[in-house]
């Protein structure tokens, strides 16, 4: 049960979040990420103003444009991992040519969000199309294949050891953040075979693979019933929550849920209207989870976001945009009446760690 118990001490606004005394910086600290007992500090010093860092319990900005995982030029490679925990992996595919082989993955949910290129994943439920900003949930085992239109693909994949769900949005009702019915579910379709001799079955278990091999069209499936299956959906059919009285955390903005994560959306948006209400999400740390933040598309107050960017803020170290950026939304606030970013947040209870893969496209 929540505490509804607060306390005061100093010099402090009368509202969290709205109407930050001049000269002071918000600096929130909370548990439970956002949802536990919390505490707003009001310093006279900007917290992310360090001047060096020693250890790695920092936060990184890593250009996931420079990766290049073995799926970029090998038909038959993998994703490279860039975190993980024991609850999930943070992977990117590129790959230009259809797996010639089917994958099973029975250890984990796989969750793949298309950053680019368009195509299909052939399952055994039937086709799913993907396009840029589509979510691709296949639950675990699972048999599918991706098939890409082009060679330019860019997929953010989660592979979650526990299931892949959707979270309970209580009081919103059953229409928002979306519509159910915008979830696109396959319909059966049985595939031919192509003269092949045989068709292979890869199936991943314990961290190994084991081959299985058919003279058939491993896809033959005529017909499907139950409530398990692979779908599809857009962030563009999520509508963002807010209010124009008060910055709404971003726990607000979940999509996805499993057992030690969370996955959430920041969409575009109008702006907070009240004139005293903040803007930009406040400093703060979260000493429950790490925090991955990876962007789509869009820009900050005009200023083109770099896609394919990884930024990573670690358990209880502190992150938030700096006070150049507030004294411009300040400065133009009557200006900017939207804000216009996608960006997909991973949120983990576990620390993650770092590939060496990741440490190499760190930017300095």
């Amino acid at each position: 049960m929540r505490s509804w118990i607060h306390h005061s001490k100093g010099q402090v606004p009368k509202q969290a979040h709205v109407a930050i005394p001049k000269g002071l910086k918000e600096d929130e600290i909370g548990r439970k990420g956002f949802q536990g007992r919390i505490a707003e500090l009001y310093r006279l010093h900007e917290p992310t103003a360090w001047v060096r860092v020693e250890g790695d319990h920092k936060p990184w900005d890593l250009d996931g444009a420079q990766l290049a995982p073995k799926d970029l030029t090998d038909p038959r490679g993998d994703p490279v991992q860039v975190f993980y925990n024991d609850d999930l992996s943070i992977e990117v595919s590129r790959r230009a040519e259809p797996m010639p082989y089917w994958y099973r993955n029975c250890d984990a949910d796989d969750l793949f969000f298309v950053h680019r290129g368009t195509g299909h994943f052939e399952t055994e439920f039937g086709p799913l199309d993907y396009e840029p900003g589509d979510y691709i949930v296949l639950p675990k085992g699972v048999t599918y294949r991706v098939v890409p239109d082009g060679r330019d693909n860019y997929f953010l994949l989660i592979r979650a050891t526990a299931e892949i769900e959707f979270p309970d949005y209580g009081g919103l009702g059953r229409h928002a953040p979306f519509d159910p019915a915008l979830i696109e579910i396959p319909d059966p379709k049985a595939y031919e075979g192509n003269g092949a001799r045989e068709y292979e079955v890869r199936c991943k278990l314990g961290g190994t693979f084991t081959s299985f091999f058919y003279n058939h069209h491993p896809m033959d499936v005529v017909g499907w019933k139950g409530d398990l299956f692979p779908f599809r959906f857009n962030m563009r059919d999520y509508r963002p929550i807010f209010s124009d009285h008060q910055h709404l955390p971003p726990s607000a903005h979940m999509i996805f849920q499993g057992k030690g994560f969370v996955v959430v959306n920041f969409l575009p948006r109008p702006a907070e209207r009240q004139r005293d209400v903040e803007r930009l999400p406040w400093y703060h740390r979260n000493p429950d989870y790490d925090e991955v933040g990876f962007v789509h598309a869009g820009s900050l107050m005009g200023a083109a976001m770099e896609p394919a960017t990884f930024m990573m803020h670690p358990q209880g170290i502190h992150h938030g945009l700096g006070e150049d950026f507030r004294k411009m939304m300040d400065e133009q606030w009557q200006e900017i009446v939207y804000l216009d970013w996608k960006i997909v947040n991973i949120d983990t209870e576990k620390v993650l760690k770092l590939s060496p893969e990741a440490r190499a496209v760190e930017r300095q």
